[in-house]
């Protein structure tokens, strides 16, 4: 099998890849592989912002105050500091790469605000800040001469020699099979959001670098906490469009088929509560009323604030004939971010020498049980960053190397699509808002047979969309095995058999 040698590797292009492969390039040469396109992540589809500490009335230890809050006692402290006090030096590093925020007359940043935080404190850049981000930092790498990008090529399996990650093993399209080999290696792979059958994730949300991980015992910890963004449109055209919390930050407001601003009942902090309160509080109203949705309601703020303000939301809804300064917006909760994931220390590090992890595929401790609005895009920067710094202490590569090249098993596309469509069904069902022990143990069963008819479908040759149904199924059983673990309620795990 072909291999190919650089200082380090990076498997995914959202922003977590893309700025530790920008940091890593000051030390060494940098091979990014993406399983589509550099822009394809979920980082291009948050709207919302990124969360700082730089308005005047702000500082670190609100935002860290917020963060912890909002993670329900299960925050890693010393992470979320570091999170926190590192996030002024994070929105100064995007703006070197070029990317535009929102500014004010005065030539301050436009500061908004959204669900959990104290203070106006989301750099934003309209309503669509991750495309913004994505096109800058996207546009640096691909301009970098230290810098090689493949796409279309898709890691299968971590390459472990004497106890260290050497590297990737993974299919090319139109070359088969390579090695790609480094000192360390990053997984930037994002979130598993296809798990499930309503999500505001992009198709390339499949949970991989977490099965790769997993495929090397390497810990990985609370997928349990799965978080739904309150407002996803309820359409069938636009299903899993975000309705960005800025909306409500903005001033829109909750209502059911009744007319009544319901989050009164739920919560003194009403539509600006945390994310999985706000979500819970609208699946129990759309139980209680028995109806498919509720509404959110921006027909009180002004019209050419909102066209501004939120130009794709707009405009969107537009195509679809709803008219927001005058119809109120049908949403439902949809399956949003990954709190849990593979286990890192603050610089980066995995468990398994050479290996790093940073993003949505990781459990820094920041999140806890619930992440706090538009701390995503921020812990993608910050932990990237201290990363980077750190890869050029990890030893090279010895001369030679023993590594046994292995062939993916593939179900064939056929098989591979009805055991997907089957699991999304169970994790909806099972796994979602709400949960019970009768639940889950059905689904862990369920998941036991989904894995035993892929393992017994014909094969064909290597199908990305068939490997991705098996990482799927890896990622859908430690969420269902750490849900039955928890017990006790807590953030964004719900067992109604443990109130």
């Amino acid at each position: 099998m072909k291999s190919q040698r650089s200082d380090y590797v990076v498997v995914g292009t959202g922003l977590a890849g893309l700025t530790f492969a920008l940091k890593a390039a000051e030390h060494g040469s940098v091979t990014v592989l993406t399983k589509a396109t550099i822009t394809d992540s979920n980082t291009n589809w948050a709207q919302g912002g990124i969360a700082a500490a730089v308005g005047e009335s702000d500082s670190w230890e609100l935002h860290e105050a917020d963060t912890l809050t909002a993670g329900a006692g299960l925050c890693d402290q010393e992470a979320v500091r570091f999170l926190v006090q590192n996030a002024p030096e994070a929105i100064e590093f995007l703006r070197q790469q070029g990317a535009r925020f929102d500014l004010t007359g005065s030539n301050d940043l436009d500061l908004g605000r959204e669900g959990g935080h104290s203070r106006h404190r989301i750099v934003h850049h309209a309503d669509k800040t991750g495309w913004e981000i994505e096109r800058a930092v996207s546009q640096s790498v691909q301009a970098h001469p230290n810098i090689q990008i493949y796409e279309n090529c898709y890691a299968t399996q971590l390459l472990i020699q004497d106890g260290r990650c050497v590297g990737v093993q993974a299919e090319v399209n139109d070359l088969g099979s390579r090695q790609f080999l480094g000192r360390a290696t990053m997984i930037a792979t994002g979130g598993c959001g296809k798990v499930y059958a309503n999500t505001t994730n992009p198709r390339v949300a499949t949970g991989d670098g977490i099965a790769l991980a997993a495929a090397a015992g390497i810990e990985i910890r609370h997928m349990e906490f799965q978080q739904f963004h309150p407002t996803t449109l309820s359409h069938p055209q636009h299903k899993g469009f975000l309705i960005t919390e800025a909306l409500r930050g903005a001033g829109a407001t909750l209502r059911n088929h009744m007319g009544r601003r319901f989050m009164f009942d739920y919560d003194e902090r009403l539509e600006l509560a945390p994310r999985d309160i706000v979500a819970r509080s609208i699946e129990r109203e759309i139980t209680r009323l028995d109806t498919w949705c509720v509404y959110l309601d921006a027909t009180h703020l002004d019209a050419k604030a909102l066209e501004h303000e939120f130009p794709t939301i707009w405009q969107r809804l537009r195509e679809l004939g709803i008219e927001i300064e005058k119809e109120w917006i049908p949403v439902v909760p949809a399956q949003h971010y990954n709190c849990g994931g593979i286990v890192t220390d603050l610089l980066g590090r995995t468990e398994l020498p050479g290996l790093y992890a940073s993003g949505e595929v990781t459990c820094t401790g920041v999140h806890g049980a619930n992440r706090l609005a538009s701390n995503s895009l921020l812990e993608a920067i910050v932990f990237s960053v201290s990363a980077a710094e750190t890869v050029p202490e990890e030893p090279a590569l010895p001369e030679n190397l023993s590594l046994a090249p292995s062939t993916p098993r593939c179900a064939v596309e056929n098989e591979a699509i009805r055991i997907r469509h089957a699991l999304q069904k169970v994790m909806s069902h099972h796994a979602g808002i709400f949960r019970t022990d009768a639940g889950l143990r059905e689904a862990l069963e369920r998941i036991g047979q989904l894995e035993s008819e892929y393992e017994k479908a014909p094969t064909g040759g290597f199908s990305a969309y068939s490997a991705e149904a098996r990482n799927l199924l890896v990622v859908a059983r430690l969420i269902i095995t750490e849900a039955q673990a928890r017990r006790e309620n807590v953030g964004l795990h719900f067992n109604a058999d443990l109130s």
